[in-house]
């Protein structure tokens, strides 16, 4: 599934599960609609590193997103090393599946480094698993 408008709303789709379904949007002060920071990271779910083969979101590597009222979506993430030979293909990726959100018009991926990446304590339970760290 690598298509943005699969990401509907709970109130829009219910599949009968439990799972949570992201919130597409969310509005500004002005009532202009934008993506909203789960529908930006639902979206980033969809990078893989291509290393590992987990998600950047589930690996613990997107440390914050911010979309503000003129359309500058940032997203600060790290590297599973900062020697990842591959870095410019996850940023290339995490730009591409975030430019299409709504209110959306120019993303910025900044690589930050501090906090240094730590599995053990950043990735999500399932790609713990995956890693072998349990």
């Amino acid at each position: 599934m690598n298509d943005i408008d699969d990401l509907t709303p709970p109130e829009q789709e219910h599949d009968g599960s439990d799972t949570p379904r992201p919130i597409a949007t969310a509005t500004d002060g002005e009532g202009n609609v934008k993506a909203s920071d789960e529908l930006i990271r639902a979206a980033l779910g969809q990078v893989y590193d291509p290393e590992i083969g987990i998600d950047i979101v589930s690996l613990g590597l997107v440390y914050d997103v911010e979309l503000d009222d003129a359309g500058l979506l940032d997203i600060d993430m790290t590297l599973t090393s900062p020697y990842c030979p591959l870095g410019g293909v996850i940023q290339s990726q995490a730009h591409a599946v975030c430019a299409p959100l709504p209110g959306v018009k120019d993303v910025r991926v900044n690589l930050v480094w501090t906090p240094p990446w730590d599995p053990r304590v950043m990735a999500s339970d399932e790609a713990k698993l995956e890693l072998g760290i349990y």
